[in-house]
């Protein structure tokens, strides 16, 4: 019986694997412990360990560098769609098919709070800057904003704009920025209250922020990976040849947001050079 794991590798496509890769492109480590597919791996803020969330609806704790499995926290009745560690690195919060947001502490694996208040799965979960609030996004068209300092379990601001399922979340000092299957990337500047909107005519199904916070990189349902100039919605470039149009595929930059790396439905991590696409 073949043991579901998490794998931490980028296999290259034709085009760009015979050059001497500035990135890493071998498996450095196989992670065998989950008893079903594995939906979201995230480190934490260091890169010392990181996360797993399953199918089998556990969250695990692992050292990846010695291919060691730490603690198993159970808690959700769904599988786990997401997961956000806190800058600390003492709490963590998950999401999944069971519409609960669970609030964690990661030494003791105790459940510190359950929020509740979304009215289908939660597709997408991130902290704020100072780890005193929790961003989530749901298949119930809504995101929801849950304050960890109170003991309330109900959510203290509701956006409910998008016009599907909101797919992904990202959180910077004054924005919230959200994607959603109605083609819309969601910008909420929480300072003044306004909110803009860049609409594509395609579903989006993954959205991340390049690290210099001028770029949007999305994942959209037809085989292409689309980059945005954050200041004005203007279309840089498109990336293709992953498959991507049955299944939500995560999509990211390099450290240096020189390179884009997008998963694929062909079981194959597709990498392009940012500006040579």
């Amino acid at each position: 019986k073949r043991i579901p794991s998490v794998r931490l590798f980028i296999k290259l496509n034709h085009q760009i694997e015979k050059m001497p890769a500035p990135y890493p492109n071998k498996e450095a480590t196989v992670m065998k412990g989950h008893s079903g597919p594995v939906q979201t791996v995230r480190f934490n803020s260091d890169g010392g360990y990181c996360l797993s969330g399953g199918v089998d609806k556990t969250i695990k704790l692992w050292n990846p560098h010695k291919a060691q499995l730490i603690k198993t926290y159970t808690g959700h009745g769904y599988p786990v769609n997401d997961i956000c560690v806190s800058i600390d690195n003492s709490k963590f919060a998950s999401c999944g098919g069971d519409r609960p947001v669970l609030y964690w502490d990661v030494a003791t694996g105790r459940l510190i709070r359950k929020f509740k208040g979304h009215m289908g799965a939660v597709n997408s979960i991130k902290f704020n800057e100072d780890n005193s609030v929790i961003v989530t996004g749901s298949y119930d068209r809504t995101i929801k904003i849950w304050d960890c300092k109170s003991n309330s379990i109900e959510p203290i601001q509701v956006l409910d704009e998008a016009k599907d399922s909101v797919t992904s979340i990202f959180i910077t000092d004054h924005e919230i920025i959200s994607s959603s299957v109605d083609g819309g990337v969601r910008y909420y500047d929480i300072r003044s209250g306004y909110m803009s909107v860049d609409m594509l005519p395609h579903p989006i199904t993954s959205m991340t922020l390049s690290h210099d916070k001028n770029c949007v990189l999305l994942s959209c349902l037809d085989n292409c990976v689309r980059l945005l100039d954050k200041s004005n919605g203007e279309l840089l470039s498109e990336y293709k040849g992953s498959k991507q149009s049955q299944f939500k595929v995560d999509s990211t930059f390099s450290n240096d947001d020189a390179y884009v790396f997008s998963g694929s439905e062909d079981n194959t991590i597709y990498v392009w050079d940012l500006l040579d696409a």
